[in-house]
Order: structure tokens, then sequence, then C-alpha cells
């Protein structure tokens, strides 16, 4: 038999990051302690509002599994005499198992014979184990932020204040600091004030919803996204997407209603990045546009409050959003009377690292990488002056007024400014895109001097933070350095710039005053290498693959890329496997020799002489179609390579006794090898057949 478990936790109102931590730890923490304590079940569910946390456990078995352990114990000779008597071993190892000395069994194992104690507890009923599992399932919430109230000891992201425990229709009863569950619940904190029963687990979402609170997550973002689009509906009005504002919006309320308000039209004269950013990130607010994609003097407010006093709800919020957006025009005016040249000498006050200078300091470097970078990647004078320029520009927004007051903005208003300063646009374009990626699968530079300026300053925080020794270390990496280091290589992949980031790296940290660039270097090197193998890998691209290729990675990721893309293809189309043993067959005899040279006049036999020929007919055009970036045509004379190779081993004894000959055909074979080694490490690949 089994039942459903309804577990709920009545806090005061929780931030909304602490509701959606308390979701994923609720039902994680449960599994591992239901799975411990051998109850059986069926789906696990997860409810929460800013006032509860609910677990819904379906089908949990009304007792627990028996358990059957086996111990053992002294080896048979020490635990029977000659006679076949238990020694005072044996009873001492049975008592301590609370068994007779009849019930121990004796097995063969590697190590001899042994006396075992096979140990059966019966399973409890689950009425009996539940209060414990729950008290220490309230216990194991681990918040970014906690607080104790009253005397207690106990710690939870807000007080807790009712707790509710069923087992189908009967209590648990548990105790948290004096407070003892029962089957009562509370409704909405205005809506319906008071305590409500809940009769059975079954009931638990209705009596809710009757009490003016939706539990269901997933119910509350359907209502949501609902009243929006009715909000809007038929005001020639459309709501401007905002995943990260509906994400945080549906653990802010319990029972949503979706409002429109307004501002002064005046407002919309503020750039809309500061119009959709004092809405979204500050108020929560969904910004909204009209049929021609323009900002619109309107907003949407999710409220957790009575319709009946919507009128007020919104003059509430318009007039708290009129507040942020006076001062917004406010910073804006005079932020726009200093350009951003004029910022440059504020920024020696802004520390980036305390080992590694200001702010200041930072935009020189980047200046001169910025020329290093243009000058290996070939880039044209036009595009390398604009990442100059953007370059020395580029940090000092985070002087201004705006940024200072949203920070989320830096980059944005540094665009923004440049272009009311009249600096070109690709300059005032690079000045934003410089930070991209901020997040996991966030966009990437678009534009040449953006991707020049980028790598820069990528370059510039990897080597200067590993120089310094603050290199990510397990769960910390307080300078997002994994995330930079996962962009590099992606980055030269779409901007198809062929660019020696390792050496960029190196000048990066000489001009950091490293005393051992080159090492620093190495290891960030290695650093970005590994991130892209994993990020390859998840692309789908084979391992052994992405093996081969990896080596050539920091030295042209674009090369790499296009390199692993044409073998990837080859497999694919049952070719790689040609070129593989062909190159296999090479590399492992010519291996064993480590240095030889090899002389045409030795080459005796017809087939040596043909695989030498077309060799040396295959090299140049090889290098030439590599150099030029045609890499189906270079691994296409590989594959030309194979018949050649095939007679060879078909034809010649390669170990013969005349040594001369011997040391001649393995010199023969290693030019061969090397030339596969020239467009990827095959030794990394593996066969179809392995």
């Amino acid at each position: 038999m089994a039942r459903d478990l309804l577990f709920e936790i009545g806090t005061e109102e929780l931030p909304w990051g602490a509701v959606q931590d308390g979701r994923r730890q609720l039902a994680e923490n449960a599994a591992a302690l239901l799975s411990r304590d051998r109850l059986n079940h069926g789906d696990i569910i997860v409810y929460s509002t800013p006032r509860r946390l609910t677990l819904l456990v379906r089908g949990l078995d009304e007792r627990q599994e028996d358990m059957e352990t086996e111990v053992r114990g002294p080896s048979r000779e020490a635990a029977y005499d000659a006679s076949g008597n238990a020694t005072r071993a044996a009873e001492g190892f049975a008592r301590s198992r609370g068994l007779q000395v009849g019930d121990l069994e004796i097995r063969a194992t590697e190590k001899g014979d042994f006396v075992f104690a096979v140990v059966r507890e019966e399973g409890k009923p689950a009425g009996e184990v539940l209060p414990g599992v729950l008290e220490e399932l309230i216990g194991s919430f681990s918040f970014r932020k906690s607080m104790r109230w009253g005397d207690g000891e106990f710690r939870f992201a807000r007080p807790v204040r009712w707790l509710l425990a069923l087992f189908g229709d009967e209590m648990v009863d548990l105790s948290l600091e004096g407070m003892r569950s029962g089957r009562i619940t509370r409704g909405h904190r205005f809506l319906s004030p008071g305590e409500v029963e809940v009769a059975e687990t079954g009931t638990y979402l209705e009596t809710l919803r009757a009490n003016h609170v939706l539990a269901d997550e997933e119910e509350r973002r359907r209502v949501i996204v609902s009243g929006i689009e009715e909000a809007v509906s038929g005001k020639g009005l459309r709501a401007v997407p905002a995943a990260d504002t509906l994400y945080e919006v549906v653990d802010l309320v319990e029972y949503p209603h979706v409002i429109v308000g307004s501002f002064d039209e005046r407002f919309l004269e503020l750039p809309r990045e500061v119009l959709e950013t004092a809405m979204q990130e500050h108020q929560r607010y969904f910004p909204v546009e009209d049929e021609s994609g323009e900002l619109a003097a309107a907003f949407l407010v999710v409220h957790n409050g009575d319709r009946a006093r919507e009128e007020i709800i919104r003059r509430g919020n318009e007039r708290v959003l009129r507040a942020r957006l006076e001062d917004a025009a406010f910073f804006y005016g005079e932020d726009v009377r200093v350009s951003l040249e004029d910022r440059l000498q504020d920024l020696k006050d802004v520390v980036w690292q305390a080992k590694l200078g200001s702010m200041y300091d930072k935009c020189q470097r980047l200046r001169e990488l910025c020329a290093d970078i243009c000058s290996r990647a070939h880039v044209d004078t036009e595009i390398e002056e604009m990442a100059k320029r953007a370059a020395l520009l580029c940090k000092a927004d985070l002087v201004t007024s705006m940024v200072t007051e949203f920070p989320s903005l830096q980059g944005v208003m540094g665009r923004i400014y440049a272009l009311a300063e009249g600096e070109k646009k690709e300059t005032a374009e690079a000045i934003e895109e410089h930070y991209l990626p901020r997040f996991s699968g966030d966009a990437r530079p678009e534009t040449w001097t953006g991707n020049v300026l980028s790598l820069a300053e990528k370059a510039d925080n990897l080597a200067g933070c590993f120089g310094a020794g603050l290199a990510p270390t397990g769960s910390e990496d307080p300078y997002a350095l994994r995330r930079q280091a996962q962009a590099v290589m992606p980055i030269l992949v779409d901007a198809a710039m062929h660019l020696d980031f390792a050496a960029v790296l190196e000048e990066a940290a000489s001009r950091l005053g490293f005393s051992d660039p080159r090492g620093v270097a190495e290891e960030v090197a290695e650093f970005c290498r590994q991130r892209w193998r994993q990020a390859l890998i998840s692309e789908g691209f084979d391992y052994d693959l992405v093996a081969a290729v990896l080596p050539l990675a920091p030295h042209d990721p674009y090369d790499a890329r296009l390199r692993l893309e044409v073998i990837s293809k080859a497999r694919s189309r049952g070719k790689l496997q040609k070129a593989y043993t062909g190159f296999e067959r090479c590399y492992n005899l010519s291996r064993k020799v480590e240095e030889a040279s090899l002389d045409e006049g030795l080459l005796q036999e017809e087939a040596e002489r043909n695989l030498y020929s077309r060799m040396v007919w295959a090299q140049q055009p090889f290098r030439d179609h590599l150099d030029a970036g045609e890499h189906d045509a270079a691994l296409g004379m590989l594959l030309e390579l194979a018949p050649d190779v095939d007679r060879f081993f078909d034809t010649i004894f390669v170990m013969g006794e005349d040594e001369r000959l011997r040391d001649n055909r393995l010199a023969l074979l290693s030019e061969v090898a090397g030339l596969f080694l020239e467009f990827a490490d095959f030794t990394q690949v593996v066969t179809e057949a392995g």
C-alpha cells in the first residue's frame, strides 16, 4: 500500500532567489533522505510561493523496505576450536550483532573460511520514520543568506511560521523550535488571511486556490503570460520580451494580476536601454512598445494585491517609477556634459585588481594589445585605429553617474555616450561588445573592432589573473575566467580570424610585468584549450577528433576548427579510416627509430620508389592547400597516398637485415607519417574497429 506525502514549510516572504534555491534543494534532499531510509515512492513534486515551500511525494510506501546486511567476523579457526565448539571470539561476535552462535554462517572467501552474521532488519511503518525524515529535511537547506529569529538557533532564509505534514489524510507529527506540525496552511496574506485546514493531500492545491494562492509556479507563469496579453489587448501595444523579469516575478507573487501603468512621455527622450533597465531590473516591470517597435510611455506590473484596489496600486507604481526616471534623466544630463576622454584621468582612482593596477593602466595595455592583435591577424589600418580608440575609452563609463546607479549598463552607456560625442559607429559598438559574452549563451561581438577589443580584454584579464595567482579554484571563479576562456576560441572562429592567441597571451603577460610571461601564457593557453575541448564535444564532435586538432587551438583556433570539420566530415563519409590506416602503418614502424635521414639512392624496390615519388609530389601542394585554408583538398592529398602506402607494405619487408636499407625505409615512413601530422595529430584518432 502507498499514500501521498505532503509537507509544507510556511514562512515569512522569501526573496525570489531563496524560493528558487529552496525549490531545488527540497526536491534533491527529499529524494536522498527517502532513499537512505528505504522508503520507496513515485514522483516527487515541489510547489512554492514567496510564503511556502511544499513537497508532494506520490505513492510513498507505508512501510520501509526490509534490510538484510552481512557482516564478516573472525576466521573459522579463531571462531571454533578443534572439536568444533564455539570460542569466545565467536560468542562475542554473535552477541555484538544480536544473534546466537548457532545463527552464524561459515563462508569461503579469497582469504579462507570466515564466519558471517546475517542481520535482518524488518522495515518500520512509514508513520514512525517520517517525522525524523522531515525534521532532518527542514534542517538540510543551505541558503546564500539565512537568519535566526526568536531565541532559537535554527536558521532559514526567513522565519518559519507553520508546518503542514500529511501522509494521505493522517497528520505527521514533528516539531521545530517548539512549533508543531498539523494540517493547517495559510491563504493569501491580504485576500484570505487566517488559517486554512487541508483535509488530505489531494485537496491541497484546490484548497489554496480557493484562498487566493496559486502554489504551482507553472500555473502562476501561465496566469502572468495570459494577463500580459489581456492587459495590452486592443491598445496597440505589446510587451517587450523579458525572460529574466518573468523568471523573477513568478516567485514574487502568490496570486498574480497584471495592470498597465504609464509615465510622462518626456522620459522617452532617454536612451531605451536606460528606461528598460530602470523598469526591469529595479522594479520588475515589463516595458511596452507600440506597433512600430518604439518604446511606449507605459509599463506592465504584476501585483499580488486586490483587483478592487487596482487604481491605487497603479498610481503607487507610477509614482515609484517616476522617481526612478527623474533620477535617470538627471544622471544622463550630467554625464553628457563631460566627454569619455575627459574622464580617463578619473580611472586612475578605479582599481581593477589590487595586484594589477587601475582601470587607467588597463586601458593603456588594451590599446597596445589591440595593435598587437591587429598586426598578428593582418587586420587593416582603419580597424586597428578604431580598436585602439575604443580600447582607450572602453572603461570611461565606469565613472559616469548612470553606470554608478545602473552597473549592468557598463559598456552600453559607453556606446551611447561615444555616439553622442561623434565617435565612429564601430568604435562605439566595440566599447559595448568588448564585454561580450557576459554570461553563458550570451551573444558574441559582431564587429571586427569589437572582436579585436574583446580578445584584448580577455587576454589581459586571463594573463593578469593567472600571473597574479588568481586562477579559478574549485567552484570559486570571482573574475569569471572560465567564461572568458571558453569565449576566446569561438570569437576567433566566428570572426574567421587567424591569430596566434598564445602569442597574444605572452604579450599580455609581458606588459603586466610578470617575470615568466611565456609560462603564464602556456598555463592560460591550456586553460582555454580545455574549455574549448568540452564545448566542441558538447557541440557533437567526436572526442578523439577534437583531441587530434586541439594542439593547434591556441596558435590558430579558426584553422583548428576548419580541420576538425573536415576530418569529421571525412569520418561521416567513411573516408577517414582509409587515411588513418595509412598513417598508422607508417607511424608505428617509424617511431622505433629516433633519427634517420632519407637517401633517395637507397630506394631499390618499385613500391618504395613510388611511395617516395607520390610523397614528394604531394608535399608542396599539400602545404599550399593548408596555407590557403583548403583543408578538404589537403586531406584529399593524404588520402591519395593511401594506395601507395598499402602497396609498400604488401611488397616490402621493412625490418630486413641490411641496416642501411632498413633505416632508409624507416626514414621514408617517418616523412610520410609527418605529412599526416602536419594536418592533425592522428595518433589521437580512434579507429572504427577500435
